[in-house]
């Protein structure tokens, strides 16, 4: 005789088998389906709609700047600093204990360095909002091994790991410090 939990699993897993996959991943083309005769439609781009995503592709909810404390042959302190600059708090989501990441840049774009291939993040995710005029700071060390090889064209790409969770405009856009 089976027990209650038994019997209970045994009729899920017959109730879940049960139904039919036929649709799952299937594309139909309901035109040819329902013997409709699909008609081109004329779409005018609206200029404004288009400069407004373009603005907002090149500007996040926050302002962010780099600052670089190098002196020669030693370490290189490199901090995050970003601003709310709206007039109300942003709602903010982090897929783990990352708030930032930096990364650095030889002359010819190709990425040679990364902060977070040195580190390790609790892979939790965190919500959090940031209030309205409200400035942070995310603090970067780059060993001074690293930090020896900068030369003329190398660059740092910081980049906010949170997203702003009811805009679809990003936090913060990359932060770029040219050398």
């Amino acid at each position: 005789m089976l027990s209650r939990t038994a019997l209970a699993m045994v009729i899920l897993a017959v109730t879940g088998c049960s139904q039919s996959n036929s649709s799952v991943g299937e594309v139909t083309d309901m035109t040819k389906k329902n013997n409709v005769k699909a008609s081109p439609i004329n779409v005018t781009p609206v200029k404004s709609d288009d400069e407004t995503r373009a603005k907002l592709a090149q500007k996040g909810l926050f302002e962010g700047k780099l600052m670089v404390e190098h002196n020669t042959g030693s370490a290189m302190n490199v901090t995050l600093q970003y601003t709310n600059s709206q007039s109300y708090g942003v709602p903010l989501m982090f897929n783990s204990g990352m708030t930032a990441d930096l990364w650095l840049f030889d002359a010819t774009g190709k990425k040679v360095w990364a902060w977070s291939n040195e580190m390790m993040f609790t892979q939790a995710l965190r919500e959090t909002v940031m209030p309205a005029g409200k400035i942070q700071n995310v603090k970067f060390r780059i060993a001074d091994g690293i930090a020896a090889t900068i030369g003329k064209g190398f660059y740092l790409q910081a980049i906010f790991s949170g997203r702003a969770t009811e805009s679809q405009t990003p936090a913060m856009v990359p932060v770029i410090y040219k050398f």
